[in-house]
C-alpha cells in the first residue's frame, strides 16, 4: 500500500515536526508540509525555525514543504481546509490513501507498519486512527484513546473541493469506512504538550478557538500549579508513562 501524507505545520510545534516527519519515514511514506506565512490569527511566522526545520530535509525527495501566504478577514478553519486541499492537490495520483496528520501527531512506525501488514483495507475507503492523548508534558498519557489520524483514498480525497473545517469534512463524507487502533492506538497526540506560551498561542490560532471563550484563562489557571491529574479540555484521567519519542519541554 502506498501512503503519502499531508501536514499541516506553524513552528508553535517546532518541538515535534522533526519526530512525526522521521517516523513517517520509517514507513516509507511521502510527506507534504503545508506551511504559512503567518499563524491563522495573523501573528507573523517566526521564519529562522520555520526555515530550519525545511533545511532539515532539503535533500530528502520524501519530504516536500509549501508555504501559503496568510491573508486577513478569513477564519482559521478557512486556512486549515485550504492547508489540506493544496496538499492534496500535490500527492502523487499513483497513491493509494493520504494520511492527513498534524504535526503534533506522532506515528507509532512499528504499529502502524504491523497494521498494514497483517490486514487489508483496500476495501475502505477512509480509515481513522486512534491515538494517545496527552498533557503538559509527554508523560502524562490519558486513559481515554480518541480518534485523531485520517486516511482517504487518493482518488476520492483528489475529488473534495476546498471545505472550510478539520480532517471530519473527508472522513464523514466518504464510505466505506472504518476506524482502527482503539485498543492499541498508533498515534501519539501531543496536542497540549506545550509551555504555557505554547498553549496560549493554540488557542489564538487553531479552528476551535471560538468554541469557548475563556481558554485564555483556563491556560492561566492550569499554570498556576503542577500538573494535577485532569486537563480542562475533556476532564480525563492520565497514567504516566514512558517518554516514548524524547520529546523535550
Amino acid at each position: 500500500m502506498k501512503i503519502e501524507a499531508v501536514i499541516l505545520y506553524s513552528t508553535n510545534d517546532f518541538r515535534f515536526i522533526d519526530t512525526c516527519i522521521n517516523q513517517l519515514l520509517k514507513c516509507n511514506i511521502k510527506c507534504h508540509i503545508i506551511t504559512y506565512s503567518n499563524m491563522w490569527n495573523g501573528t507573523l511566522e517566526d521564519e529562522v525555525l520555520l526555515n530550519k526545520t525545511i533545511s532539515l530535509y532539503e535533500n530528502n525527495s520524501l519530504v516536500n514543504f509549501y508555504k501559503i501566504n496568510w491573508e486577513s478577514n478569513k477564519s482559521p478553519w478557512y486556512w486549515e481546509g485550504l492547508g489540506r486541499y493544496l496538499g492534496t492537490q500535490e500527492v502523487s495520483p499513483s497513491s493509494d490513501f493520504i494520511l492527513y496528520i498534524d504535526s503534533d501527531e506522532i506515528i507509532d512506525s512499528d504499529k502502524f507498519f504491523e497494521e498494514l501488514e497483517k490486514n487489508n483495507f483496500s476495501k475502505y475507503n477512509a480509515i481513522g486512527l486512534y491515538g494517545y492523548w496527552y498533557w503538559r508534558e509527554p508523560i502524562y498519557q490519558s486513559t481515554t484513546t480518541e480518534y485523531t489520524g485520517t486516511m482517504i483514498k487518493t482518488d476520492l480525497a483528489k475529488q473534495f473541493p476546498l471545505i472550510e473545517g478539520g480532517r471530519n469534512h473527508y472522513f464523514n463524507r466518504i464510505s466505506p469506512q472504518i476506524i482502527i487502533g482503539e485498543k492499541n492506538p498508533m498515534i501519539h497526540h501531543y496536542s497540549w504538550v506545550r509551555t504555557k506560551n505554547e498553549m496560549l498561542n493554540k488557542v489564538k490560532n487553531w479552528g476551535h478557538c471560538d468554541d469557548r471563550q475563556n481558554w485564555v484563562e483556563s491556560i492561566e489557571e492550569e499554570f498556576t500549579h503542577p500538573f494535577n491529574g485532569k486537563d480542562f479540555v475533556h476532564n480525563y484521567e492520565y497514567i504516566t508513562v514512558n517518554n516514548k519519542f524524547n520529546i523535550k519541554i
